[in-house]
């Protein structure tokens, strides 16, 4: 690894570590890492120029000797970033709301799809392990039922009104701005996408306090198209899926899930008064579970 990244980059590395499958080292005092990338280029770059061009800061995408973003390592496509600011700072909602950025975009939203094609891999999935996974068996079809009223809202979305920003793939819990600023994860999408899982997995981690969200939502002021986006994305249990996911490729184990399941109700609590709140602001779809 050493002498690949010499070669192609002509850095002389020192505190050279492995994590998973990136690698973190310093050269000449900077921090840098070498991540392996399964996306396409060509948005990656797009989105990459869409912040320099707005003068947010990302930490720098390097190219190789050969002009190229990608380097193939162990017939793997990575690349190289370089932290010219490495913060350890965790990521708070302040934070999330002062990096959005308005952009364009000429495509709709592909939230409807990609969850109604999640949820069909998923029960196809299930259908072929329940023997093996008692626990996910037993608590599927609570979570499938989630997806589906989170997939209902979207049919009253009218794409004409939805803006779009810079985010993130995922904000995961006690992240820290040296991952946050990683441009490997960024993506097009309205800004519910960020705000809304920070909120998920905070609060499932008791780190959001109710009357603190609700003054934040106040600030934000959502627009009606907006309401209902953060609306499902808040239900759509994006947190179930990540773990199901580690489950079936046995990362960890299947007691994890309980995590969530012992939360159901609190968290039905939380949907509950968010869903009054944005009932009080605007005439959206009725949900009978979540009515008082």
């Amino acid at each position: 690894m050493k002498n690949l990244i010499n070669y192609y980059y002509g850095l002389l590395l020192s505190d050279f570590k492995k994590i998973n499958e990136h690698f973190i080292f310093e050269a000449d005092n900077k921090s840098y890492e070498f991540i392996p990338f399964y996306g396409d280029i060509n948005i990656l770059y797009k989105n990459y120029q869409l912040l320099m061009n707005n003068n947010k800061y990302c930490h720098e995408i390097l190219l190789n000797k050969d002009k190229n973003i990608l380097t193939f390592f162990d017939s793997k496509p990575y690349i190289l970033i370089k932290k010219n600011i490495c913060i350890n700072k965790k990521v708070d909602i302040e934070e999330i709301i002062d990096y959005d950025i308005p952009v364009y975009r000429a495509n709709s939203l592909n939230w409807k799809q990609l969850w109604i094609e999640k949820i069909d891999y998923y029960e196809y999935q299930m259908s072929q392990l329940a023997i093996k996974y008692k626990k996910l068996k037993d608590s599927f079809d609570y979570y499938i039922g989630l997806s589906e009223t989170a997939i209902s809202l979207l049919n009253y979305v009218d794409n004409r009104d939805i803006k779009y920003y810079i985010c993130h793939k995922r904000i995961k819990l006690n992240e820290k701005l040296d991952e946050f600023f990683n441009p490997l994860n960024i993506v097009i999408d309205n800004r519910t996408r960020d705000i809304a899982e920070y909120i998920k997995v905070n609060y499932f981690n008791d780190k959001m306090d109710c009357s603190e969200f609700f003054n934040y939502l106040d600030k934000l002021n959502f627009s009606y198209a907006e309401s209902l986006l953060f609306l499902s994305r808040l239900l759509y249990p994006s947190y179930y899926f990540d773990i199901y996911d580690q489950i079936i490729q046995d990362k960890v184990s299947e007691d994890r899930i309980e995590f969530y399941i012992k939360n159901n109700a609190s968290y039905e609590a939380f949907l509950r008064k968010t869903y009054n709140y944005i009932k009080s602001k605007y005439k959206i779809p009725e949900i009978e579970w979540l009515e008082n």
